[in-house]
């Protein structure tokens, strides 16, 4: 990806926007599933999230990572799905610009990188939520730290791994 990591191209707000729509659904299902489960882990919804941020990066740069995120935000907060909505705000930009910022400096073309430039977007992100559980849900900062640790943790690996092979896939298939 060592190339410009800003595209204002009509192919890449397009399919930011189809992407995107792709996205809100599959948040707002995982994140039913979290609040099932436990809604202080989000693993389903973190990992969907990273993946869905680290994708929509790869494919269409910024700001379409920014729009798909702020979108998701305000879609989680009108539906309600979420007490930590407003906090999902911070953490799909910050999260995003942190990605774009790691993976505009490497190829992208080995595991490493996609793990790196995962690393940077959930650890930021996650750190926004963790701060949402801390004033939204109450918890101790030490649940809330282990929580998002734990998060960070899962969404690194599991969506570094498949914004890799759906990456890959994609520029095999020239749909890049």
């Amino acid at each position: 990806m060592k190339e410009k990591y800003f595209r204002t191209d009509t192919k890449a707000l397009v399919g930011s926007v189809i992407v995107g729509i792709v996205f809100l659904i599959m948040m707002q299902v995982t994140g039913r599933i979290d609040g099932i489960l436990d809604p202080t882990f989000l693993l389903f919804n973190g990992t969907c999230w990273a993946f869905f941020t680290g994708l929509i990066i790869l494919m269409y740069k910024q700001p379409a990572g920014i729009i798909a995120g702020l979108v998701e935000a305000i879609v989680a907060m009108a539906t309600g799905y979420s007490a930590l909505a407003f906090f999902f705000l911070f953490a799909n930009v910050i999260g995003s610009i942190a990605y774009s910022l790691i993976a505009s400096n490497l190829s992208m073309g080995k595991l490493s990188h996609h793990i790196l430039a995962m690393l940077g977007c959930t650890v930021t992100g996650n750190f926004c939520v963790m701060i949402g559980l801390i004033y939204a849900l109450h918890l101790d900062w030490k649940i809330a730290l282990l929580t998002s640790s734990i998060t960070t943790l899962v969404g690194t690996i599991v969506a570094g791994i498949l914004a890799k092979s759906v990456y890959g896939a994609l520029q095999k298939s020239a749909l890049l």
